[in-house]
């Protein structure tokens, strides 16, 4: 097990990493709601169930909604 950096909301913080790991358990270990976010992967909207590797570049940030 490693770390990893993702960007959350323009600031990287660092996450614990493992093969296999998917998006949504990095919101997890950040303690990011997943219905008010969205996550990137290499530069593409991607859903939180996307599996992450070693050489991807991750981005969540928060969604603005209203009515």
């Amino acid at each position: 097990m490693g770390s990893f950096k993702v960007k959350l909301n323009g600031k990287y913080a660092k996450v614990r990493w493992k093969n296999g790991m998917r998006i949504i358990d990095f919101m997890h270990q950040l303690c990011v709601n997943r219905e008010t976010h969205l996550a990137k992967k290499n530069g593409r909207l991607v859903s939180e169930l996307e599996e992450v590797s070693a050489k991807d570049r991750i981005e969540i940030f928060g969604v603005v909604y209203g009515g």
